[in-house]
């Protein structure tokens, strides 16, 4: 998906509050937003959102010298996600399909977004929300039935907290299948999406393999990617992409793929025709 005139100003937005999890300076943050300005002029025509936001979090490690400002949010993420699960007692299999129910939850997770969101809000409730909620968009069944035939499967993570719904997602996955998994983390601190620690931290891989893009990118992109995150994408039999970042890197990307997403701001509504606030498992054929 190519970069929007809108994501500019929300990538100047994401960067001072950014730049405000590591300094109360002002000079510090207009410094921020100079250079963060300054990159504008390299957007080309080809790029998407996550190769922007890159440059931006990049830019604010090296003026503020944090490397992970979201590392306290991050574990507050998770936290807060494991809390639901402990809500949910025996786990999704009092519902009519535990599978599509994983689904939900996973999607639901994806709301916790602190490119988005200042704060978490009420997960558990929001949660409950989304799985009470026809999907937008719907090719549920489609995703099953791949499911049940492939022997490799690829599940590429978005953020921590969501991360734990993930882990759920992938248990009732191996009850449907029980073949390979592999969950795919950024390679690298980025907002606060999952890196290899956050998912080891809640248990991933207890059902997957954990494997990195090689990059600092909110999103996977394939030419930015390691050559062992790439082989892991091409000769996956099932790839299910999570969240708002990986849909904007992987919307064009050369093979089928299931997006599992909350809807969350206007560029992805207008993109997918269906409004802000929508959960989507949506199928791309290349």
């Amino acid at each position: 998906m190519r970069i929007d005139v809108e994501c500019v100003p929300c990538f100047a937005r994401q960067a001072v509050s950014a730049a405000r999890r590591c300094t109360d300076d002002p000079a510090v943050h207009w410094e921020v937003m100079r250079r963060v300005s300054a990159l504008v002029p390299g957007i080309t025509d080809g790029s998407c959102p996550p190769e922007f936001a890159e440059g931006v979090y990049d830019l604010i490690a090296e003026l503020t010298g944090v490397d992970d400002p979201f590392v306290t949010a991050k574990r507050e993420a998770n936290d807060l996600a494991m809390a639901v699960v402990d809500e949910l007692g025996d786990g999704l299999g009092g519902f009519p399909d535990p599978l599509l129910a994983a689904v939900k939850l996973a999607i639901a997770g994806n709301s916790m977004d602190l490119g988005i969101v200042s704060e978490f809000g009420d997960v558990g409730d929001h949660a409950r929300r989304v799985m009470e909620t026809d999907l937008a968009i719907d090719d549920y069944e489609m995703l099953r039935s791949r499911l049940v035939t492939a022997r490799d499967v690829l599940v590429i993570g978005d953020n921590t907290g969501e991360v734990v719904f993930d882990r759920m997602l992938m248990e009732q996955m191996r009850r449907v299948n029980g073949c390979r998994y592999t969950y795919m983390v950024r390679g690298r601190p980025v907002i606060n999406d999952v890196t290899r620690q956050d998912a080891i931290d809640v248990g991933i891989d207890s059902v997957a393999d954990i494997a990195d893009t090689g990059s600092g990118m909110p999103g996977l992109v394939l030419s930015a990617c390691s050559d062992e995150a790439r082989k892991r994408f091409d000769s996956a039999d099932l790839v299910v992409s999570k969240g708002q970042g990986n849909y904007e890197s992987l919307s064009d990307a050369p093979r089928e793929v299931f997006f599992l997403l909350l809807v969350k701001c206007d560029v992805v509504s207008r993109e997918m025709g269906v409004p802000v606030g929508s959960a989507v498992v949506k199928r791309r054929l290349p």
